[in-house]
């Protein structure tokens, strides 16, 4: 079979039509590239070109030939940008998985510039709980987590602590704070909890449990529930107070106050950790990452 040389040699004699200007153009003699394609047309097996002393033609074979030698070398041209732009991150798919809450601030402004800096990348999200975000990144089933940390069990996993995140308090409308712009979490001592499962998401449950002992008590936890709406929906009913993201703020819930944290020493956060598998090496996750890392600093 001919190479892909021969064909890129054939298109710039079929354009000039003259060996001594296709030579040129080659960068090469003209008796070698005369060589080329008497090769050529015996790998083929049929006459490309019809020379004389005065003329260089193509012959119906040599117009369909240099047709398809056009195509081949786009094609080819077109696989290596593709295979360039994948390698860059430029290009393919990102599975990524995020804690519901994200979706609520960081995520959208992070989508939006990476859709700007990487139009034909494209993503495929779901929204889960961290436990769950794990077992998918270990499975293989998710290239990238955004993930509420500490992560306790890291093996395998890459990790990218990024910019922690406010606590809030939510409280019953209802309640006697409910007036309140601001509260020192010691007031929350006596109160009934709804929290949230350490089984669905150790990191946070023990985010709460640290911010609160850091005020001296720890939360009487009553009912549980694995979604941060779900958790609002049992405070709007009055079963107890609850830790959320700040970033709840924006569902603007009936029947719901959320107040802001007055304690700042040490600061009432949790962390968000974007986690992959070591073992993953999609280009597009380091991508993704430096443009939230980035956002999130903001």
């Amino acid at each position: 079979m001919f190479e892909f040389r021969q064909l890129r040699q054939y298109v710039v004699v079929a354009e000039e039509l003259n060996f001594r200007r296709a030579a040129q153009r080659l960068h090469m003699s003209q008796p070698p590239l005369s060589v080329a394609m008497q090769n050529l047309e015996t790998e083929v097996g049929t006459q490309l070109l019809d020379r004389s002393k005065h003329h260089v033609r193509l012959t119906p074979a040599g117009v369909v030939f240099y047709k398809d030698a056009q195509r081949l070398i786009q094609l080819a041209q077109m696989a290596a940008e593709r295979a360039r732009r994948t390698g860059l991150g430029q290009q393919g798919q990102l599975r990524l998985s995020f804690v519901p809450s994200a979706g609520l601030d960081l995520l959208p402004g992070v989508f939006k510039r990476f859709r700007q800096d990487y139009p034909t990348v494209h993503l495929q999200l779901t929204a889960e709980t961290t436990t769950r975000q794990l077992e998918d990144l270990r499975s293989g089933e998710v290239d990238l987590a955004l993930v509420v940390g500490p992560v306790f069990d890291a093996r395998g996993l890459q990790l990218v602590k990024m910019h922690a995140q406010p606590f809030a308090v939510a409280v019953p409308a209802s309640h006697p704070l409910a007036g309140r712009a601001r509260v020192r979490l010691r007031e929350l001592a006596a109160e009934p909890f709804v929290g949230f499962p350490s089984a669905q998401g150790a990191g946070f449950a023990a985010a709460v449990q640290a911010v609160c002992q850091d005020a001296g008590f720890l939360p009487r936890v009553v009912q549980e529930a694995s979604q941060m709406q779900a958790i609002l929906t049992l405070v709007a009913g009055g079963l107890g107070v609850a830790l959320v993201p700040a970033s709840m703020d924006r569902l603007h819930m009936e029947d719901v106050v959320l107040l802001e944290i007055a304690d700042r020493r040490p600061p009432r956060t949790y962390d968000l950790v974007l986690a992959s598998a070591t073992t993953n090496d999609n280009p597009v996750i380091q991508a993704f990452v430096s443009i939230a890392l980035r956002m999130s600093r903001r």
